[in-house]
């Protein structure tokens, strides 16, 4: 356990771009690999946050601590069980779709896939290593989502679309996303949750 203080508050869109809808706190708190998904407490004893990642140039505790606050975790996980909430990656376009030999103008490729989520559950693939591109880590070996529901990834307006399509959807809605896989495309089914 660590005690630290609330440094800064991020609203959505503003901190991360693979994570856009989720508030984050930025703490002093010691954040390690493998921290994350723990709870945060405020003085009462009461949750306020998920321990979510550390941005660190050494790759170390040292750096920026972000935590998603429980208002976002509420909103995301427990009434909507949001689909695109589960993944984090980074959208492909221009110069990089290219690098990535995407068959579209545009991607997403997926770095990791909550356990236990619809993505999961219909086999999407999430990174297993990183590589430096432009001085910006870029995941690799996961899979690129190419379409939802044949809605296209080229654009944040578009993942916004996907975003909610199947969290509007009722359980068991059947939905469709065509990924590139190992430089194959293909197309992964399942239902929503």
């Amino acid at each position: 356990m660590s005690v630290g203080w609330i440094s800064a508050r991020g609203p959505p869109n503003t901190i991360f771009p693979d994570m856009p809808l989720a508030e984050f706190l930025q703490t002093t708190a010691t954040i390690n690999t493998g921290n994350s998904g723990g709870s945060v407490f405020n003085m009462a004893g009461e949750v306020i946050g998920i321990v979510s990642q550390n941005i660190s140039k050494s790759g170390g505790s040292d750096g920026l601590g972000f935590i998603v606050t429980i208002n976002s975790a509420r909103t995301l996980l427990v009434p909507r069980k949001v689909f695109w909430g589960a993944l984090q990656g980074i959208l492909l376009t221009g110069r990089l779709a290219k690098v990535f030999n995407v068959p579209a103008p545009a991607g997403f490729l997926v770095k990791t896939v909550a356990q236990g989520s619809a993505a999961w559950n219909i086999g999407l693939q999430g990174g297993d290593g990183t590589v430096t591109i432009a001085g910006k880590e870029i995941p690799v070996g996961g899979d690129i989502i190419l379409s939802v529901q044949d809605i296209p990834v080229v654009s944040e307006e578009n993942i916004e679309k996907i975003r909610n399509q199947p969290a509007d959807a009722a359980p068991g809605t059947p939905f469709k996303m065509s990924v590139l896989r190992a430089g194959k495309v293909i197309e992964l089914t399942g239902t929503t949750q």
